[in-house]
C-alpha cells in the first residue's frame, strides 16, 4: 500500500517492470467490478471471517446468543469500510505499484482514477452509518479503522512508509475489526476472545512484513524504509522468528484459556512451517518472493475456518 505523496515518478519505471495501461471502464458496472479487483477480493473475504470468526469464539459460552442482525449489519458496514481504505490505497500506490508489477486496474490503468476517488468516501461513509445502526461500541471501532486507513495511505507522512506505521495500521486494524465483531453480537468480550483477538492481530503484523519481500523495487523507489530493503533472508528469518512465536504463545494460551483454540492454532503452525521452509531456503529462489506472504494468507484462512467449525 502506499501514498500518491511518493517520490516515484512514471519516468522512473523501466520498461520491464511498467504494467501497460489499458483503456479505464466507462460504464458504472465495470468501474464497479473494477473496483471490488482493485480491492483484492481475498482479503476482503478474510476481513469478513475475521468478523465472523470472533462471533463464533465469542459464542463458545454456554447459552451464548449472538445478535444476528447486528452483526450482520457489523459484516456489510466493513465490508463498505474495507473496501474503500484498499481503494484509498489502490489510488495513492499506482506508480509503485507499476514497478512491482502489479495487474490490479488502477495500476493497469483500466480503472479511472476519478471513479475510485468519488467511491472512496462513499463508501467509507455508507460503511460507518452501518456500522452505527449495529451499535456504539461498532461504530467507535469503525471509526478507529478508518482513521488508520487513511493515515497509512495518506496525509503528510503516511504510516506505511516505515516498519513501525505498519504494524501499527496492521496490527490496530485488526484489533478494531475483532472488537468491532465481538461487540456486535453483544455477548462480551471473555478471555477466549481477548486471546484469539489479539494473537490474530498479532498474526496480521507478521503479513505486514512479509509482504514486504516482493515490493521491494516499488518500495525504494517511493523512498519508504522496509526490512525487506536490508535483507530478504533476514527478513524472511524475522517473518519466521515472530511467526513461531505467534503459534506457541497461542497453543499455550489455547491450553490455558479454550482448548478448542487450539484448532486455530494448528493452522498457524502450517503457516510457521512453510514461512520458515522459506527461511531456510535463502536465497536459493526455490520459493517466490510472496511465498512468505501466501503462506500467512492461506494460515489466516485456516485459523479463521477452523474458528468457524466451533459454531458447529
Amino acid at each position: 500500500m502506499a501514498t500518491a505523496s511518493g517520490t516515484v515518478g512514471p519516468s522512473t519505471a523501466s520498461p520491464s517492470h511498467v504494467v501497460a495501461a489499458g483503456a479505464p471502464d466507462r460504464t458504472l458496472r465495470s468501474s464497479i467490478r473494477s473496483a471490488w479487483s482493485e480491492a483484492r477480493p481475498a482479503v476482503q473475504i478474510i476481513f469478513q471471517l475475521r468478523i465472523i470468526a470472533v462471533v463464533a469464539v465469542a459464542s463458545l459460552d454456554a447459552g451464548a446468543v449472538p445478535r444476528w442482525t447486528a452483526v450482520a449489519l457489523c459484516c456489510a458496514g466493513w465490508l463498505c469500510i474495507t473496501w474503500s481504505i484498499y481503494l484509498l490505497n489502490g489510488l495513492a500506490d499506482r506508480v509503485e505499484d507499476r514497478l512491482n508489477g502489479s495487474t490490479r486496474p488502477l495500476a493497469r490503468g483500466t480503472l479511472d482514477a476519478g471513479v475510485a476517488r468519488q467511491l472512496v468516501p462513499v463508501l467509507a461513509c455508507a460503511g460507518v452509518i452501518l456500522c452505527a445502526s449495529a451499535g456504539r461500541s461498532v461504530l467507535v471501532s469503525a471509526l478507529v479503522m478508518v482513521a488508520l486507513g487513511f493515515l497509512y495511505s495518506a496525509g503528510p507522512a503516511p504510516l506505511k512508509n516505515r516498519v513501525w506505521g505498519v504494524q501499527v495500521s496492521v496490527i490496530g486494524g485488526g484489533l478494531a475489526t475483532y472488537t468491532a465483531g465481538a461487540c456486535a453480537a453483544g455477548i462480551g468480550i471473555s478471555p477466549a476472545v481477548a486471546v484469539f483477538a489479539v494473537v490474530m492481530s498479532a498474526w496480521m503484523g507478521v503479513g505486514g512484513l512479509a509482504k514486504d519481500l516482493s515490493d521491494v523495487e516499488g518500495d525504494r523507489a517511493a523512498g519508504r524504509s522496509t526490512l525487506a530493503m536490508w535483507s530478504e533472508r533476514g527478513t524472511c528469518l524475522i517473518v519466521a522468528s515472530l511467526a513461531g512465536i505467534i503459534a506457541v504463545g497461542f497453543a499455550v494460551s489455547a491450553f490455558t484459556v479454550e482448548e478448542r483454540l487450539l484448532v486455530p492454532a494448528l493452522a498457524l503452525g502450517c503457516g510457521v512451517a512453510a514461512i520458515g521452509a522459506c527461511a531456510v531456503a535463502g536465497r536459493s529462489r526455490r520459493w517466490h518472493p510472496r511465498t512468505p506472504y501466501h503462506a500467512f494468507m492461506y494460515s489466516q484462512y485456516g485459523a479463521h475456518t477452523g474458528a468457524l467449525c466451533m459454531l458447529l
